[in-house]
């Protein structure tokens, strides 16, 4: 089969749709994590409800959508750029993963809830995966989840234990790579019943595991934030963010919805910039204006919609006028910069979202 290039129109604005969606979910989950007095808290009436819906269809939802971005995205880079001659493509990656960590390691010192570290460090296990068939990917995949469904079921001390919130990210990222080879993003119109088939089989999965939450909060007097670092809320993002991603696949080949959620697009062609914003505007609220002096969901809900519509608007204003927001310029920049190792002139200008096709030749999977 031939392979279809990503153009920057249409495919690339679904992907940044997405992406943009993940880091308002994100959003909505930090906020109320910039103000540490919410840990311990317990809410009635709306804050209660609301922390409900958050535990139901946001916590622990939204960052395996970018885990699975992330990992699409490492075979977009490495396709485009063996495409493009370079001469060692995992050099240039492991280059790109570092750059990551570093913003990562200077995220992590102004806010303890830092996902870019993690995802530096993980996407080094993605290295060996390139070559691979996409059914060994979809295996590893698989077995994973075997063995965080046993971790969950044996070890009883939460999400915070370091290997059960790899667990996820891990099994995105090779789901993301899985797509990328399978070409799902590129060629929907040829895989629309598989992309249906699982859409039904995640929501199904989900079922379970949210009529536990609901189940969880009607047997409770008072609703604790405590409760989202329960394992039952953890794992039930894997299937309802597979359900959220083959929905907003399927919805974004309708040309309406694609135009009418373009804006948000702009927020995720700039997610790290954006990522880093929502940390510093968060923060700022809560330390300079002491938004912290009245613990409340429902205030914490308008605060984060404020903070991303102005997103949408900063993030615009931005693109009108350049390619790339100003941290994705500077990772681009430190990635390709001659001044860090050897790297082409061509290699520099060209970006990994360029129209020239993959080369199905240079890309062919190779057997484990």
């Amino acid at each position: 089969m031939e392979l279809k290039p990503i153009y920057k129109d249409e495919r690339n604005t679904s992907i940044d749709i997405i992406r943009g969606v993940a880091l308002f979910g994100i959003l909505l989950v930090n906020m109320p994590s910039f103000d540490q007095n919410h840990f311990g808290a317990s809410y009635l009436g709306i804050d209660a409800f609301i922390r409900l819906s958050y535990d139901l269809f946001i916590q622990q939802k939204f960052y395996p959508i970018f885990s699975f971005l992330f990992g699409l995205g490492f075979y977009i880079f490495m396709s485009r750029a063996e495409y493009q001659g370079q001469q060692n493509i995992y050099f240039l990656f492991t280059r790109r993963l570092l750059v990551l960590l570093l913003f990562g390691i200077i995220h992590q010192m102004i806010w303890h809830g830092d996902i870019l570290k993690k995802y530096a460090i993980y996407g080094f296990i993605l290295i060996p995966f390139y070559r691979r068939r996409t059914r060994t990917i979809l295996l590893f995949a698989f077995v994973l989840t075997l063995v965080y469904l046993i971790m969950m079921n044996k070890i009883d001390i939460g999400i915070h234990f370091e290997p059960m919130f790899s667990m996820p990210i891990l099994i995105m990222l090779l789901l993301g790579v899985y797509a990328g080879k399978k070409q799902i993003l590129i060629n929907i119109s040829n895989n629309l019943n598989l992309i249906y088939s699982i859409q039904i089989i995640s929501f199904v999965i989900s079922i379970p595991t949210l009529y536990a939450i609901l189940r969880e909060f009607l047997s409770r007097s008072e609703y604790s934030f405590s409760f989202v670092n329960s394992e039952i809320v953890a794992f039930s993002g894997i299937p309802l963010s597979i359900f959220y991603i083959s929905t907003f696949i399927l919805l974004l080949e309708r040309k309406f919805f694609l135009r009418i959620l373009k804006p948000i697009g702009y927020v995720g062609r700039m997610s790290l910039t954006n990522y880093i914003l929502q940390t510093l505007i968060g923060l700022t609220l809560v330390k300079i204006f002491k938004m912290n002096l009245n613990i409340s969901m429902l205030k914490d809900l308008f605060l984060a919609i404020i903070i991303y519509v102005v997103q949408i608007g900063l993030s615009f204003l931005w693109i009108r006028k350049f390619q790339y927001g100003p941290l994705e310029k500077l990772w681009r920049f430190l990635t390709y910069s001659p001044m860090f190792g050897a790297a082409t002139r061509k290699s520099r200008e060209q970006t990994i979202s360029s129209v020239e096709p993959i080369n199905n030749k240079q890309t062919k999977n190779h057997k484990v």
